[in-house]
């Protein structure tokens, strides 16, 4: 059997994110100002964009719409917020916190605020934008997601058994399985564990079985 090159280290993402399963929105009034908060689940920021864009034109009269989010994990996290005419870091900065408090991401929380003629002030305002993005997010189902890599693997039908214990073992689970002469198994691995998975392949195998990349 031929061996692959060895896979290189890398920067491993975790081994899953918590996002939302689904929409959520609340309203709460503060000192006449109405506070209109929707939790909605991206994927990118196109998704960001086109929520925006909608809410703007159903709250057209509305005096600000505010929003913070967040995509993606690890390194390639990024996150973008608005005041949208409010005291700086009064709006924008106060959602993006409520959404970091419950390690969320892929989530975009927009409030909306109809003016009710009495000032806030900085503090008021940031606490009054961080509690209607809470509350958005508390009414919310969270998701947790998992995150891993496939790969192949070959191996002769005698070693099947090992195979599967092992991939019991390091809570891996199979993709696709072909027999033909020999087994071929599609897998998934958490990114945490495939390392080490790879590992346990050479020592109870004797190096025969390696891990793989599997293309996408």
């Amino acid at each position: 059997m031929k061996n692959s090159p060895p896979i290189p280290p890398a920067d491993d993402p975790p081994d899953s994110y918590r996002t939302l399963a689904e929409p959520a929105a609340t309203e709460m009034k503060i000192q006449r100002s109405r506070f209109l908060a929707q939790a909605v689940p991206i994927t990118c920021v196109e998704d960001a964009q086109s929520y925006l864009e909608k809410t703007a034109r159903r709250y057209h009269d509305a005096r600000h719409v505010c929003y913070g989010y967040r995509l993606g994990v690890g390194r390639n996290m990024v996150s973008r917020k608005s005041d949208d005419g409010e005291p700086s870091g009064t709006a924008g900065e106060p959602i993006l916190s409520a959404i970091d408090q419950l390690d969320l991401t892929d989530v975009l929380v927009m409030v909306v605020r109809y003016f009710g003629g009495i000032k806030l002030g900085t503090g008021g305002l940031g606490r009054a934008y961080g509690q209607a993005a809470a509350n958005a997010l508390g009414r919310a189902t969270v998701r947790e997601v998992p995150l891993g890599r496939e790969f192949i693997i070959d191996f002769s039908y005698a070693q099947e058994k090992t195979m599967r214990r092992l991939l019991e073992i390091w809570k891996g689970k199979p993709i696709d399985q072909d027999y033909g002469e020999n087994v071929t198994w599609r897998i998934w691995l958490a990114h945490s564990r495939w390392r080490g998975y790879s590992a346990a392949l050479t020592e109870h195998t004797a190096g025969t079985v390696v891990l793989k990349k599997a293309e996408k």
